[in-house]
């Protein structure tokens, strides 16, 4: 009987990804996004494209002369989600960039509403790194670089615990499947991480004289980091 209640207790358990709360897969369409139209307008565009080895990815295509092309937020259960202080996330996805010129953007925490801090952690290009900014009210920071090659995929994950206090909360960083060690030697940088109101945006920002593609795929949002990496 006791072996027979511990099956029955293993194939009722949630399975890993039971704590997936968004699934931003292209397959899923645009309407897993909560905004794009004026944050990748035309001739910029968000398509969902067939890739020979990863199946339906993003292609964010932002051409010279545009400055973004980009998606803002999300949706769950078609209702634009609002990210709560106090709260652990973590975000996946694997991105590939066809040019590694310096751009102000390819990931942004991007803050709105009434706030001090603009953006509390974006990923951008710097002399051929992808480089990961931790902005606190008084001074912004790199804390990670990697150098990188256009037309490769990398995999990410970014560990968030969102609070507004100073060093209330943390980032972690995993690369390639790699936890990541930031500059001050830690692998969780203690951090403000939320200001009024905080929004993910993938894509290209910045590099305005050139044409950048970013293109997306496995995105996911979950409260572990086995939830959602690639």
């Amino acid at each position: 009987m006791a072996l027979l209640a511990a099956m029955l207790l293993v194939a009722s358990a949630p399975s890993a990804s039971a704590a997936v709360m968004w699934d931003g897969d292209a397959s899923n369409g645009t309407g897993v996004f909560a905004h794009i139209g004026s944050e990748c307008a035309d001739p910029g565009s968000v398509t969902a494209v067939d890739d020979p080895e990863q199946g339906a990815v993003w292609r964010y295509d932002k051409p010279a002369g545009l400055r973004r092309c980009e998606s803002r937020g999300i949706k769950v259960d078609g209702q634009e989600y609002d990210f709560r202080n106090g709260s652990t996330y973590y975000l996946g996805w694997r991105s590939r960039l066809s040019s590694t010129v310096d751009n102000n953007a390819t990931f942004q925490w991007k803050s709105y509403g009434s706030h001090i801090q603009n953006y509390p952690v974006v990923l951008k290009v710097i002399d051929g790194k992808l480089s990961l900014l931790q902005r606190q009210p008084d001074e912004t920071r790199v804390i990670w670089d990697q150098p990188i090659q256009a037309g490769e995929w990398h995999d990410i994950v970014l560990g968030l615990h969102l609070s507004d206090e100073t060093t209330g909360g943390w980032v972690e960083l995993w690369f390639n499947g790699e936890r990541q060690t930031f500059s001050d030697g830690s692998q969780r940088w203690a951090c403000r991480t939320f200001d009024s109101e905080n929004h993910p945006k993938w894509g290209v920002y910045g590099a305005e004289g050139d044409a950048v593609v970013n293109e997306i795929d496995a995105l996911k949002i979950g409260s572990e980091y086995a939830d959602v990496a690639p």
